[in-house]
């Protein structure tokens, strides 16, 4: 049985989805934490592991994550979503560079389509990959999370008018 919990953040509420063993997904809400009710239960382990390490991530000084994690997806959105978790704090990486490190160059664009559909924000840091003439490109979270994260991670990027 999954666990579903929501927090409030920088960046709006999210809504933390786990099983008994790993992170499944967290999906920002666009919506008020207090216009949501979900039942008070004692969560499992992970659920908690990923509330803390996520406040720890936005209030403290927490810079990797240690959550276990699955991906149920297709095995290249997999292989790309792992090199994007490789991504340390405060750097970037271009679509084009994680095509080329996963030797398959003509891949830019599946690249950027597995970011999309990265059911772990923030956990695998798709924010961190961007253009490779340094502007933003995308994120499902939209561009102005996605900049407020690049921004809390002091982030060496520009964006071109």
């Amino acid at each position: 049985m999954n666990n579903i919990a929501i927090i409030d953040s920088p960046i709006g509420c999210l809504e933390i989805c786990t099983n008994s063993t790993a992170l499944l997904s967290i999906t920002f809400l666009n919506t008020l934490r207090n216009n949501i009710k979900l039942p008070k239960k004692k969560w499992h382990p992970v659920t908690t592991q990923a509330i803390k390490e996520l406040n720890e991530y936005f209030y403290s000084e927490r810079k990797t994550f240690t959550l276990p994690f699955e991906l149920n997806m297709p095995p290249f959105y997999q292989s790309v979503l792992n090199e994007v978790s490789k991504i340390k704090f405060g750097q970037t990486k271009s679509y084009q560079k994680i095509a080329v490190e996963l030797k398959n160059h003509n891949a830019t664009r599946a690249v950027g389509t597995a970011n999309a559909k990265n059911p772990i924000p923030i956990i695998i840091p798709c924010h961190r990959v961007i253009s490779s003439n340094r502007t933003l490109g995308g994120y499902s979270g939209g561009i102005d999370k996605k900049l407020f994260l690049l921004k809390h991670e002091n982030s060496n990027f520009f964006i071109s008018n």
